[in-house]
């Protein structure tokens, strides 16, 4: 499969590349506005937050290898702010904050780059040794193998994932689908059996 690039990626997002031989990002993909490619939710004290990093406004349809990031605002301390209101009181999050604060104290240029330091991190956390290809893949060559997701509904789940519930920090219903933080923070060590248990290929085989 082909994926887009994603900020801090989304549950599906990471229970889809355990197949993968190798995860394959294309850097051609058009940026779209309100998508994962800069964007992603936290479960917060009182809803459900998006953490969305600002762009420099480019040209209709510009190539995702080149949106570059906007640091007029302060926004990487407003997102660990956030990230640590929310999960500072989560069991392990004493046991991976220190790995995740430094990508939140670099000015890096383009979005895609930063997309990609994101994505080591997490199979870091997660102890997943897999490659990440970067390309521009054509859609006509490759038509049936692109796979995205919907941020707009982040409960359609493009691969058929049995959504498995876990211990969350906040409210009464168990929120799916958030970024893959949430699981991190709140499971550790268990994170990566919930991924694999959540793929109902495995419960149809």
């Amino acid at each position: 499969m082909i994926f887009q690039s994603n900020f801090l990626p989304c549950f599906d997002f990471m229970a889809s590349i355990l197949e993968e031989n190798e995860i394959k990002i294309n850097i051609s993909d058009q940026y779209r506005k309100q998508s994962y490619r800069n964007r992603a939710y936290i479960l917060g004290p009182n809803t459900i937050d998006a953490l969305i990093i600002p762009i420099i406004k480019s040209a209709n349809n510009t190539e995702i290898k080149n949106i570059k990031i906007e640091y007029k605002e302060e926004w990487q301390k407003i997102h660990w702010k956030k990230i640590t209101n929310s999960y500072n009181k989560s069991p392990y999050f004493e046991y991976y904050d220190y790995l995740v604060k430094p990508i939140f104290e670099k000015k890096v240029v383009y979005l895609i780059d930063f997309n990609f330091q994101c994505l080591t991190l997490c199979l870091k956390m997660l102890n997943i040794n897999k490659t990440i290809c970067q390309g521009e893949y054509s859609y006509f060559e490759n038509y049936n193998q692109f796979i995205s997701f919907n941020a707009k509904n982040r409960l359609e789940n493009k691969i058929f994932i049995v959504p498995i519930s876990y211990n969350q920090n906040f409210g009464n219903n168990f929120e799916e689908n958030l970024s893959i933080l949430d699981l991190i923070f709140n499971k550790g060590p268990e994170s990566l059996s919930i991924l694999k248990s959540s793929r109902k290929i495995n419960v149809l085989n």
